[in-house]
């Protein structure tokens, strides 16, 4: 009885060592025979505990002690335990890969079909979602709801998962059991951005890249945040998530050498690709052809008509006054869809914490003296016919 009332001291003392983190005492406490599977409620194990946290130095002691790295308690995993740990991801990246490199199978699935893969996602852990399938996980992998790593992280608005996992090969087309894409899923949910990309995501390898791109998601991502410089410090910016979804990832240094933002790229022209160093042909075109999608062309004065040439024919004037009203067509559309955008989304208002309210206020009264400027001259215009 006393030897009983010792043992299980010693295990309240393992577990309140284990809380703390406690190396020397946990070690103290193994040396002295408490087991290294000891049981604790509900059947959890030290090694499940400090899984469950990602104490990555109590995880090696354990596993140097002789934890089996494959536990399973009712089809829970070790390697799941770690995946949604409450710590930091470079904890639980280094607990992952030891467990992983102690043979950890990163496929074993819970009763709901989930894979570890698919609970770090579901958190939002990027670096471990690449760890796991460079480990063999199988990415496209669902669970009893026909949800994958990439639909749940589409889900939960994980934005640098959903870019990880589309940049490792994922498949967005995958539909759950109720017939939602990730990308629909993640449009239900208001993640505006998230939807963008795997609106965008091009499948260019497939040669579908004409058939995927949508203009109104270009125009969301555009439109979703204010302009940022390449060199933001945010997970992945504007210019990233549109260079993913056509495909060329591989000229984001060029543009950040050059300190190109999206909207430069998008009103540029062939030659000036050409200028900033986008010399690839069919890299040139899939610029030019999201250019033309969204319609956000500039109008270059040298290509107005020489209105001044005595010869003008009455066509060639007619069909430079109906550009005209085509281009003004466009920007008042433009302007429209933001108001609206804004009226639905109020909540995306927040993005004028951003910068100086003033600042926009002057833009727009300097927009507001423009327009009224053009109407003058176009009246002007008008008496004189």
């Amino acid at each position: 009885e006393l030897d009983q009332m010792l043992q299980a001291d010693k295990n309240e003392a393992l577990k309140a060592a284990l809380v703390r983190g406690d190396v020397p005492l946990i070690e103290e406490l193994l040396n002295s025979g408490v087991s290294v599977e000891s049981g604790f409620q509900f059947g959890w194990t030290p090694l499940m505990y400090a899984a469950s946290v990602a104490n990555f130095a109590v995880v090696r002691l354990l596993l140097d002690r002789g934890a089996n790295a494959c536990l399973e308690i009712d089809k829970y995993t070790v390697l799941m335990a770690a995946c949604t740990a409450p710590s930091s991801e470079e904890n639980i990246l280094k607990t992952v890969e030891l467990l992983l490199s102690r043979n950890a199978d990163p496929n074993i699935t819970c009763r709901r079909q989930m894979t570890p893969l698919m609970y770090a996602a579901k958190k939002g852990y990027p670096k471990v979602v690449a760890l796991l399938v460079a480990n063999g996980s199988h990415i496209n992998a669902q669970d009893e709801n026909g949800y994958s790593a990439l639909i749940w992280a589409a889900h939960q608005g994980h934005k640098s998962v959903v870019f990880k996992l589309l940049e490792l090969g994922a498949d967005k087309n995958l539909q759950t059991k109720d017939e939602k894409t990730a990308a629909e899923l993640a449009k239900l949910n208001k993640h505006s951005e998230i939807y963008s990309l795997l609106s965008l995501a091009a499948n260019h390898l497939q040669g579908r890249y004409h058939e995927m791109i949508k203009p109104e998601a270009i125009y969301n991502l555009a439109t979703a945040v204010p302009d940022q410089r390449v060199g933001s410090s945010s997970t992945f910016d504007d210019m990233e998530v549109f260079l993913h979804g056509l495909g060329l990832e591989h000229i984001r240094g060029l543009l950040k050498e050059r300190d190109i933002t999206l909207r430069q790229l998008l009103s540029m022209q062939k030659d000036e690709l050409i200028e900033i160093g986008i010399e690839n042909s069919r890299d040139q075109q899939k610029l030019l052809d999201a250019i033309n999608e969204l319609q956000v062309e500039e109008r270059r004065i040298g290509e107005l008509p020489e209105v001044m040439k005595l010869e003008l024919s009455g066509d060639e004037f007619l069909t430079f006054l109906q550009e005209l009203n085509k281009d003004c067509s466009k920007l008042t559309v433009a302007v429209q869809t933001t108001n609206k955008h804004f009226l639905k989304n109020s909540h995306q208002m927040v993005i004028l914490q951003w910068a100086q309210t003033e600042s926009f206020i002057k833009v727009c009264k300097d927009l507001l003296c423009n327009v009224e400027e053009l109407g003058e001259q176009v009246m002007k215009l008008k008496d004189s016919m």
